[in-house]
């Protein structure tokens, strides 16, 4: 083996040599050809050359020729033909994203990417036991393949939250509000399912082996995003109609701003209105009854107001200066809002055939709206309100649009009335009202690629599937073909600490309120490619799920909380408990009249910090890489932890967990097949299995042509494992350094947003490898 140095020549520096010492003891300098490249070597060429000046190397000699570079201390790792073609259109890391962003916090949760698995990256004979195909037998022992068991030690770092959800209680002053206490055994110790501490560890098996996704339903529809408070000069009011078994859109223009005319129908709250302002309700003339909405009407109409309207039924128009129209009533929906609206009607109007593109428009787009709003709506019924009521002049307390709370606005049929963008003669949006959601291009199921979606056979199982088992999304349970029962199996998770659970006065510790998945948010949420690289600054929302070239930010996870301040666990009901550089504990609820509500929970029990559990894996006919990819997460290096349990964005359920090798016993087939024919002891070959990390790590540095720890998913996996040790609080998005008792986010969304002067930056979240923080005032400075 030779040692040599990388230089870079040419007028433009980009062809590559090495010089080195030959074994004539002569200095000499050769080009390199990119076959004699390793898989590394090959894409840092391919995509930054100027970082292999001077890089150390080393390498065999053949005929004088340096042959199988590779860095110095690196393993040779050979790149395929498909690889070296792949190598040079893009990398396997994720733009850098916003380094320059000094924030004050960072977000709860991140994302791993999740890669696109081409087959040519699983050519190379290690990289191939992380592609798609068949498990091995279940019925023997394969003569390569390991099995037996695995004991490991799980420590909390942090403490677990593994709520009894069975027994949990209503608090006396308000029966939404649920208290939970710990599981527990039989002997009164903790008990954490082993079903809890397989699903953590597949999760983390899937990111780190870039396996399919276990689950990926309910992403079929859509998303929508709000659009700028605007009307659009191709927006025109519209009314599906009915002609024999067709429906049809009749689209209606008129010489208003917004195409409609002006319906007055509510009283500015306040104080007087102006000279001339429109305070009363437009009643019809003969009934003194309010028109409602889809009433046909006869209306008379100056300078784009409604002046009178009489109910239309089957009468002919009054005279030639009244016209037809329909009334549309969305509700008191904005603050301030004085009036309704009519659509009218002529014998000019266009009429468009319902296509089920256009019915899918309007569907999904009123299905985005009400489960968007569904808690909402459930809560104001709770409490007697009606969900069409006006209720104040504070945020929120605005009356829903009907399309929000009505059940029957769901279904595009004859006499629905609407809005339509409509330009070119096409239909691009329905919406329910002038200033609406609009729905993204994309659903997010479109822009997963197919070779991350879930196994839909035995012959695609990956990594996971194999290991862990598998069911058929969608399919019936009882069919023998949709389900795997993989090959490992955890134990009983036994606590070994005593005094291990902390209990809490009264009714318990009231936690912050947790947020909710907002897959909307595609600043979040959405990747600018299938590498999972972030939107940039300043993208507009709509890019986010626009078309087959975009991608997911990944597979959600929620880095370690690692720079806590000291106590910052200790003494948890003090509500009013607070750390140097103006830290706060973010997990407990703060003291006001919202501290208790059906938005958070309380606690009477945790599992403390330092507790210690025991369980054991057993696991049958694993390849290499398929243990050596187990071993290494359950090794990890030191102060990097798995996640568990509930509370995770609150810094809940960090664990370690650690191999004890003494009671470990770990075989390939052959070995167990000695071992049952002479029923004697045999040795075991633990040194071996513990090359599997090796051979792990080999695989996915020949299937993703870079260094193990530069390949995205297993960079940012560790980094959220570590968490990120800047010091910054961890805690959603708001808009100053307290938290609030409310646990409101959306301020920081809007300001985020904003437009005109000091508008928002339109910030997406960070990469998780280089995410230096978000800032509460997300607006242009």
């Amino acid at each position: 083996m030779a040692v040599g140095t990388l230089i870079l020549v040419g007028k433009s520096k980009t062809t590559l040599q090495v010089r080195f010492t030959n074994k004539n003891g002569k200095e000499v300098t050769t080009n390199i050809r990119e076959s004699e490249l390793s898989a590394v070597l090959l894409n840092q060429k391919k995509g930054a050359i100027a970082k292999l000046e001077g890089l150390e190397v080393e390498f065999e000699e053949a005929g004088g020729q340096p042959t199988k570079i590779r860095e110095k201390g690196q393993l040779w790792v050979q790149a395929s033909a498909n690889a070296m073609t792949s190598a040079s259109k893009s990398s396997n890391m994720p733009q850098p994203s916003h380094p320059w962003i000094k924030g004050n916090f960072h977000n709860p949760y991140n994302f791993v990417p999740a890669l696109p698995r081409n087959p040519e990256r699983f050519e190379a004979d290690l990289a191939k036991e992380l592609g798609d195909h068949p498990p091995v037998p279940h019925g023997v022992y394969c003569g390569d393949y390991w099995s037996g068991k695995i004991t490991v030690t799980l420590t909390a770092k942090t403490p677990l939250l593994i709520p009894d959800a069975a027994n949990a209680k209503s608090h006396p002053n308000n029966s939404d509000h649920k208290i939970y206490l710990i599981r527990r055994n039989a002997q009164n110790q903790p008990y954490i399912p082993s079903t809890s501490v397989k699903g953590t560890l597949r999760s983390a098996y899937e990111a780190v082996t870039n396996s399919r996704l276990s689950v990926f339903q309910g992403h079929i529809d859509r998303l929508a995003y709000r659009m700028p408070a605007k009307i659009e000069a191709n927006l025109f009011p519209a009314r599906v109609e009915r002609k024999g078994d067709e429906l049809l859109l009749r689209i209606m223009k008129t010489a208003f701003l917004g195409h409609a005319a002006k319906l007055p129908r509510y009283k500015r709250s306040g104080s007087p209105p102006d000279k001339g302002e429109r305070v009363a309700a437009l009643k019809y003339e003969n009934t003194n009854q309010l028109p409602q909405h889809g009433d046909a009407v006869w209306v008379k109409v100056s300078e784009g107001f409604v002046t009178q309207i009489r109910s239309r039924g089957s009468s002919s128009s009054p005279s030639k200066d009244w016209e037809k129209g329909w009334v549309c009533v969305t509700g008191p929906n904005i603050n301030g809002k004085k009036n309704e609206r009519v659509f009218l009607e002529n014998s000019q109007n266009e009429m468009l055939a319902v296509t089920p593109e256009i019915k899918a428009l309007w569907e999904e787009l009123i299905k985005n709206y009400q489960k968007t709003h569904e808690k909402k709506i459930e809560a104001r019924r709770k409490e007697g309100k009606q969900p069409s009521a006006y209720l104040g002049k504070n945020p929120g307390d605005t009356g829903f649009s009907r399309h929000v709370y009505d059940v029957n606005e769901l279904v595009l049929e004859e006499g629905r009335l609407c809005y339509v963008e409509y330009s070119h003669n096409r239909v691009n949006a329905l919406i329910p009202v002038t200033i609406s959601r609009r729905l993204y291009k994309k659903s997010p199921e479109k822009l997963l690629p197919s070779s991350l979606e879930p196994a839909a056979s035995i012959n695609h199982f990956s990594p996971a599937d194999r290991v862990f088992g598998w069911v058929k999304q969608g399919s019936d349970r009882n069919d023998p073909r949709s389900s795997y029962k993989g090959n490992l199996r955890i134990s009983t998770v036994e606590c070994v600490t005593p005094d291990a659970i902390e209990r809490f006065p009264g009714h318990g510790l009231p936690l912050a309120i947790l947020g909710e998945p907002k897959p909307q948010q595609t600043r979040f949420y959405a990747a600018t490619d299938k590498l999972g690289s972030p939107l940039a600054e300043g993208a507009n929302k709509e890019e986010g799920y626009q078309d087959e070239t975009k991608g997911l930010r990944g597979r959600k996870v929620y880095p370690h909380h690692c720079a806590l301040p000291t106590g910052y666990w200790d003494d948890p009901m003090n509500p009013a408990q607070k750390f140097p550089n103006d830290y706060y504990r973010e997990y407990r609820q703060l003291e006001g009249e919202d501290q208790i509500s059906d938005q958070n929970r309380s606690i009477q029990e945790w599992i403390k910090p330092g507790t210690q559990f025991k369980f054991e894996m057993n696991v049958t006919n694993l390849s290499n890489v398929e243990l050596g990819a187990l071993l290494w997460l359950l090794d990890l290096p030191d102060e990097h932890f798995h996640r568990l349990g509930g509370g995770k964005p609150l810094g809940f359920g960090s664990i370690q967990l650690k191999i004890d090798w003494e009671h470990t016993d770990l075989r390939i087939g052959s070995q167990w097949k000695e071992f049952y024919r002479s029923l004697l002891p045999v040795q075991q070959t633990l040194s071996q299995s513990q090359e599997c990390k090796q051979a792990f790590q080999k695989a996915i540095v020949e299937a993703y042509s870079n260094e193990f720890e530069r390949v995205s998913f297993i960079a940012a996996f560790l980094r959220c494992a570590k968490g990120f040790e800047d010091s910054l609080p961890i805690h959603y998005p708001r808009l100053q350094q307290k938290p609030t008792s409310e646990g409101k986010v959306f301020g920081w969304f809007i300001a985020n947003e904003r437009t005109g002067k000091n508008g928002g930056r339109k910030l997406p979240l960070p990469h998780l490898i280089d995410d230096s923080g978000l800032p509460f005032m997300p607006t242009q400075q």
